[in-house]
């Protein structure tokens, strides 16, 4: 109920402050309601999305990603936390657990490091949730190919950077981080 209200707050304080500010960029056509708490940043449709490089992938392991240090909150409703949340990373890992019935839509999985006993979740949207039809077509893409993935599989994911608020999700990193939007899995 906390990051509920929370998620709410950051929301008029953003929104009075672009109305103060004048805006920024044109805004997105409006988003289907899937989810809450940065969900434009979930689901690329923020306003930082054009400074997303989606073709410098960073390779990385879960245990590295867990191990960044965590952001001061709040963290922005649509807006990206450099430099993590601009990086498209690359995770070869252990498909630990997949829950498809969350109720923002998303298919959450629970990644383990090979090495390690280390987890993170990464997290694929509802392709129904966006409204840019290429990323629609890279998160059915994603949702397809976890499809022929087996439980204890390990399968190399792509996605990108974001820092989720630390709540009781089960497998998260230490640090809350995530990548979300999934953007490719390839089984091994």
């Amino acid at each position: 109920m906390r990051h509920v209200i929370r998620a709410i707050v950051a929301r008029v304080y953003v929104g009075f402050a672009l109305l103060i500010a004048g805006g920024g960029p044109a805004p997105l056509a409006a988003q289907p309601a899937c989810g809450v708490d940065r969900w434009p940043v979930k689901t690329l449709a923020d306003r930082d999305r054009g400074s997303v490089s989606l073709t410098d992938v960073v390779p990385t392991t879960v245990r590295a990603l867990g191990s960044l240090d965590i952001p001061e909150v709040p963290y922005p409703s649509d807006r990206r936390l450099a430099p993590h949340e601009l990086r498209l990373y690359r995770v070869t890992a252990i498909v630990w657990q997949i829950m498809t019935t969350e109720d923002d839509r998303d298919w959450h999985i629970v990644l383990r490091d090979p090495v390690d006993s280390s987890s993170m979740i990464v997290e694929i949207p509802d392709p129904a949730c966006t409204t840019d039809p290429t990323l629609a077509a890279r998160f059915q893409a994603a949702r397809d190919a976890l499809r022929r993935v087996p439980k204890r599989g390990r399968a190399t994911f792509t996605g990108v950077g974001f820092w989720d608020f630390i709540h009781n999700q089960r497998g998260r990193a230490r640090n809350g981080f995530e990548l979300h939007p999934v953007l490719a899995i390839e089984r091994l």
